[in-house]
């Protein structure tokens, strides 16, 4: 059994790539189908920052080119364009990741708790698409827990801790901006909501929400009190706005350099636009227009690496709990891997008993019922005692898998009885 991730991140990879190998959640299930031709258990997980395929595999099956070979078919990418900045995670190593990951560790900005919701989202979804079995449903919510005693336990979580905060944060250089200003959040999903409430609790009143589903919209303003206007309106909300947060998950570009250019005509302050999605909303040209202000997500890693700074002490208490849940997990990843060679053992010595003994009683006929019950009996008791001491050595985490490989050598039990259902591919 193997545990397998391979994964783009923004610290290695350009946006340019990210956007072509990102899956939107409405693309998840089809995808999570295809994941499960190829291995027995598999998650994705697309953010802004990161794309992730994790999955679990058995036998000699090949985690590493069975992940690679989905994401090219699925995203319609050439291996070329994204292999050489691929990181490839296995067994321990892929524990630690989501572990980390979870409690924030790992994220663009450390700390953050998005990536607990996103976690939880593509968990739901991979549930509901069938793709997560035994292993994966315990290091995905042994991550969970994990995070959440880092956070609780530490600093780690204080202040600020989003990208949409990040964001607020180069806001608030522009103070008079922020609370006098006109700002407009286009989407109506989570990174839209979150940008609300940091807007609000920064002073801005002059709120204005747009997504392409109005009923979203018209909710999410409700809810928050600020206004909402038809996706129609988009060029006018523009050209009304000073501060412009987009975050929604279209395919493609929402925001095109012509609208931009309408939105300065005759405009006295700076234009800011953020473009927190991935694949990006806001054509990149609308930096060579005057007075426009464009951030990404890349553009926002100064900041990100101050703020990691700040935190490093905190950090260091965080990575020591994650170390300990770990090593709880390994605890029973070892013994789950002995499981499948215990179970074939036994039916191994069960198939010889049941043989030798259906030989020796045609060879007696003379014995009565009790007597063959006795020598039954008997026989089972050995079996039992002979199998007691090795199959508790097997299930000491001490023993790691090199026990566990020495007793499928000495009894012969290969991949296709230990694994009868692994893929091949």
């Amino acid at each position: 059994m193997h545990i397998t991730l391979i994964g783009v991140h923004q610290r290695n990879t350009p946006v340019t790539v990210r956007e072509r190998l990102a899956f939107s959640l409405r693309e998840l299930p089809d995808a999570l189908l295809a994941l499960r031709r190829y291995v027995e258990e598999g998650i994705i997980l697309s953010t802004c920052n990161r794309v992730e395929v994790c999955a679990v595999t058995h036998g000699d099956v090949g985690g590493d080119a069975a992940l690679k070979s989905f994401l090219a078919e699925q995203r319609g990418v050439d291996q070329a364009v994204f292999v050489p900045s691929l990181y490839i995670y296995h067994n321990e190593a892929v524990v630690r990741h989501l572990y980390r990951l979870a409690a924030g560790l790992d994220s663009m900005v450390l700390g953050e708790d998005q990536i607990v919701g996103q976690i939880k989202e593509a968990l739901a979804i991979a549930h509901a698409s069938g793709a997560i079995g035994p292993v994966l449903h315990r290091v995905l919510h042994g991550a969970l827990a994990a995070g959440k005693r880092a956070r609780t336990h530490t600093g780690i979580a204080s202040g600020h801790v989003s990208v949409v905060s990040v964001a607020i944060d180069a806001l608030r250089q522009r103070a008079d901006l922020l609370k006098q200003g006109r700002a407009l959040v286009i989407g109506a999903g989570h990174m839209a909501e979150l940008t609300l409430k940091h807007l609000i609790a920064e002073g801005c009143s002059a709120i204005t929400i747009i997504n392409r589903t109005e009923t979203r919209a018209g909710a999410l303003a409700q809810r928050y009190g600020v206004a909402w206007r038809p996706w129609g309106d988009l060029s006018d909300a523009l050209a009304m706005s000073d501060m412009v947060v987009s975050c929604t998950s279209a395919p493609g570009i929402v925001v095109s350099r012509q609208m931009v250019e309408r939105a300065t005509v005759g405009r006295s302050v700076p234009l800011l636009l953020f473009d927190l999605a991935v694949p990006r909303d806001i054509d990149q040209r609308v930096v060579e227009i005057p007075g426009v202000h464009l951030y990404d997500v890349d553009a926002l890693e100064p900041i990100c690496v101050t703020n990691r700074a700040m935190r490093a002490a905190e950090a260091q208490r965080a990575e020591a709990i994650i170390d300990g849940e770990v090593a709880k997990f390994m605890e029973w990843w070892v013994a789950q891997q002995a499981v499948p060679t215990i179970r074939a053992l036994r039916e191994r010595a069960e198939a010889i008993r049941d043989a030798e003994i259906r030989r020796a009683l045609a060879r007696c006929p003379e014995l009565s019922p009790q007597q063959r019950e006795t020598v039954v009996a008997l026989s089972t008791a050995i079996i039992n005692k002979l199998l007691h001491e090795p199959i508790v050595a097997l299930r000491d985490p001490e023993a790691g898998s090199e026990l566990v490989s020495a007793v499928r050598r000495l009894f012969n039990i290969d991949d296709a009885t230990v694994h009868p259902s692994a893929k091949v591919t």
